[in-house]
């Protein structure tokens, strides 16, 4: 998994433990399945986990993978930041602040 310095700097910028938990997991495996959030970090509801890291403007891609028993769980691995970055910024033309100020005469 080859990760900029730039989208590095900003995975390890981040404090909260529950994100924190998962990217860290993420960068040293290169991906953390639904299953392995549960057993190995006691979060009940591994996708308020994931949510936890997108929110913070970390991209996730979410694939589907077979667990021990079997059954079709879900894997997740950093998507592409560069990409995500960049969508953001063409984003940015329109803020709200922007949008909800009064005009003046």
């Amino acid at each position: 998994m080859d990760i900029s310095p730039e989208f590095r700097e900003k995975l390890l910028a981040v404090k909260a433990k529950r994100p924190a938990t998962i990217i860290r997991h993420i960068l040293l495996h290169g991906s953390i399945t639904s299953e392995e959030i549960k057993s190995l970090y006691g979060y009940d509801h591994p996708p308020r986990a994931i949510r936890d890291v997108r929110e913070l403007g970390i991209p996730i891609e979410t694939s589907h993978v077979k667990n021990s028993d079997g059954r079709t769980i879900a894997s997740y691995s950093f998507g592409n930041f560069e990409q995500y970055s960049a969508s953001l910024s063409k984003k940015e033309g329109l803020s709200l602040i922007h949008i909800s100020e009064p005009t003046r005469p």
